[in-house]
């Protein structure tokens, strides 16, 4: 398969904003550096959790079915962004997501971290943080727009789906 070519998993292509791949790689940075201090009990720390949350979720779970009604937002972006979807975990922990049922794509867009964990009416709630973002632009709302973003980081992205952890 050429490196141009996205992910393809149960049919569906998968790509993903760079904001989800920094967040990604940003916390494989953090296990590596675990597993280098502690590697007998890394694996029980909360990034090295989150992390194989996040790749279960976005190389697993989300392809199987992105149509899942668990998914839907409903109103919780606002009226604008009831075509977003999210998926939950770890309780205070949503990743972002979009997809086009016709040309099976799902686009990754973000997932919240320490700072902006789900916290009702909180400044800092994962929900308030990505309406912020869309509202400013950055992951665009536009489905042409976000998807030109997300096909510069294929490489990127096939190499997430391989990492160990």
């Amino acid at each position: 398969m050429s490196i141009d070519q996205p992910l393809v998993i149960n049919g569906w292509s998968i790509f993903a904003h760079p904001l989800f791949l920094e967040q990604f790689e940003e916390l494989v940075t953090q296990v590596e550096e675990l597993h280098h201090k502690f590697p007998q009990d890394y694996k029980r720390k909360n990034a090295t959790k989150r992390l194989a949350a996040i790749a279960k979720l976005a190389f697993d779970t989300i392809p199987q079915d992105p149509t899942r009604s668990e998914y839907r937002l409903g109103t919780t972006l606002g009226d604008d962004y009831k075509h977003w979807f999210r998926a939950k975990f770890f309780q205070q922990y949503r990743l972002f997501f979009r997809y086009h049922q016709e040309s099976k794509i799902i686009l990754l867009a973000w997932v919240n971290d320490e700072n902006s964990k789900r916290a009702y009416e909180s400044s800092t709630d994962a929900y308030r943080v990505f309406r912020k973002m869309l509202e400013t632009g950055y992951p665009p709302d536009d489905w042409h727009d976000l998807l030109k973003e997300a096909k510069s980081t294929i490489s990127c992205l096939r190499e997430a789906a391989e990492t160990e952890i």
